[in-house]
Order: C-alpha cells, then sequence, then structure tokens
C-alpha cells in the first residue's frame, strides 16, 4: 500500500488516538470500549507504517499506561518487569500486518481473518509468557496451572481485537471499492 508522509501521519495519529481512548479497560466494561491496541498495531503494520512508526505507538502505550497507572489499580499492576514484554507482542502483531499487506495487497476476506486470528493468538502466547516468566506476582504456580487460569481471557483477547479489526477490513474494502476503475 502506497500511501504519501501525510496520510501516513493522520493514519498514525487516529491509530494512536484509538489507542488512548480505549487502553483504559482490557475487556471493556458497560462504560468503556476494550482495549484497541493490538488491533492498532496489526492496522498499522497493515497500513505500512514504519518501523519508526511501530516505536510511536509503543511509546503512545507506555505513556498512557504510565498515566494510568496513577490513577487504576489494574493499569499499575501491570508494570512488572513482564511489561517489557509488550515490544515482541506489539511488534509480531505489525510485522504480521506488514506481511499481508506484501503479499496480499486487496487483503481477501479469507486471508486476512486467519492471520489476524494468528497474529492476535500468537500475541497472547507471547504476552502471557512474558507475564509468566517475569512479572513475579505468580509466585509458585506451574505452567500448566498459569495456562488453564489464562485460557478463560483468550476468547476476549480475540474478540477485543475482531471488534475493530472487523469493521477496519470493512472501510478498506468499501474505500477501496470506490477507488476501483469499472471495465
Amino acid at each position: 500500500m502506497s500511501l504519501s508522509f501525510k496520510h501516513r501521519l493522520w493514519i498514525l495519529l487516529a491509530l494512536a488516538v484509538v489507542m488512548a481512548t480505549t487502553r483504559m479497560s482490557h475487556f471493556g466494561t458497560s462504560a468503556l470500549l476494550p482495549d484497541a491496541s493490538l488491533a492498532v498495531f496489526l492496522l498499522a503494520g497493515v497500513m505500512g507504517l514504519s518501523a519508526g512508526c511501530l516505536g510511536l505507538l509503543m511509546a503512545a502505550a507506555f505513556g498512557i499506561d504510565v498515566v494510568s497507572a496513577q490513577t487504576a489499580t489494574e493499569a499499575g499492576w501491570c508494570m512488572t518487569p513482564a511489561y517489557f514484554g509488550l515490544i515482541p507482542t506489539y511488534a509480531l502483531l505489525w510485522g504480521a500486518g506488514r506481511w499481508l499487506a506484501r503479499r496480499h495487497a486487496d487483503f481477501p476476506a479469507a486471508m486476512s481473518a486467519v492471520l489476524a486470528l494468528g497474529a492476535v493468538s500468537a500475541a497472547f502466547v507471547v504476552s502471557n509468557a512474558f507475564w509468566y516468566a517475569w512479572s513475579g506476582t505468580l509466585g509458585d504456580m506451574g505452567v500448566v496451572a498459569y495456562t488453564q487460569a489464562v485460557a478463560k481471557y483468550f476468547p476476549p483477547y480475540l474478540g477485543s481485537a475482531m471488534l475493530y479489526l472487523v469493521p477496519a477490513w470493512l472501510v478498506f474494502r468499501l474505500t477501496r471499492s470506490r477507488h476501483i476503475p469499472a471495465n
């Protein structure tokens, strides 16, 4: 996808705003939308944003979390050495988006869905593996017990990302169809 610098800047800003306005709750509440961060990083890759933009989005996520940690117990609890596991987690999502953009410029529905589900699933595994290894909050909990404990979070983790990715894909398809010349 070839976008001008100005368009990429607007996309970066829009993704950062979406992330900032939704990062207060992992899975959403009656008053808050679920966190869009997973979708944001995947879409940043799909839209062809550079590694520098990836770094800016990661810095924005960190800044949002630092501010949230001042007021929200949940956010403060996440600020452990395991937090650095978000770097490979978000890079994985961005890289999956870049891969899709390079190989499937028209973003077919089946390929997009399979890749998005796979990328978000891998992100779940990576982020939870870092939490298990580095959070220092689990005591003597074994890997099997931990896996069983976090498995219940996988469906909402996946669902939250899809809540944003499906409409983004639909918008892409609708706007793309307007720009394809008729035969």
